[in-house]
């Protein structure tokens, strides 16, 4: 049923589920973007309220599930939905949410600017990392003009600094490293 309804329901207790592995959490957001499927009320509560358990994964782990969920057909809905549970690995996300461009070119925040890059790019691990990091910098340059129209001036360099951190931080083999820099 929960298949047919593309629906992803832990067995039993989802806390307990979650605190068994905690990487279950990564997965369950894996599935719902590389297949379509919604976590149901409950589930989606215990991702939300478990969400620090990734702190006691080893992040290639999380990083290999991560890359996974990135390349799926619903990346973007899945890390729009659960962007704080993304944050709980790549903290840097979180000044992107509702960050105001103020700029005639850009009609979202840096955040939903982010995930539509993302939406419209091919599903390919490299492609998708330098997608989701390429504006990663912006809320740290931002400048308005006399005009209040946002500016951006060095954001290339400060988010491809950033890209370096994290994909390190995470352990990204050297090729992903400094593909998805470049």
């Amino acid at each position: 049923k929960h298949i047919e309804n593309k629906t992803i329901v832990c067995v039993g207790d989802a806390d307990k589920r979650f605190n068994e592995d905690g990487l279950r959490i990564l997965r369950a957001l894996r599935f719902a973007s590389v297949l379509g499927f919604t976590p149901e009320s409950n589930t989606a509560e215990s991702i939300r309220r478990n969400k620090s358990l990734l702190q006691n994964i080893a992040v290639e782990r999380i990083f290999d599930e991560f890359t996974k969920l990135i390349c799926g057909g619903s990346a973007a809905d899945v890390i729009r939905e659960f962007y704080e549970v993304i944050c709980e690995f790549i903290p840097e996300i979180r000044p992107m949410a509702g960050f105001k461009q103020n700029n005639k070119y850009h009609c979202y925040d840096v955040f939903l600017h982010t995930l539509t890059v993302l939406d419209n790019i091919e599903p390919e691990k490299n492609l998708r990392l330098a997608a989701l990091f390429h504006d990663i910098g912006k809320p740290h340059c931002y400048t308005e003009d006399e005009n209040g129209t946002g500016h951006f001036y060095g954001h290339s360099k400060i988010s491809s600094d950033m890209t370096r951190k994290i994909l390190r931080r995470l352990k990204a083999d050297n090729n992903t490293l400094e593909t998805v820099q470049r």
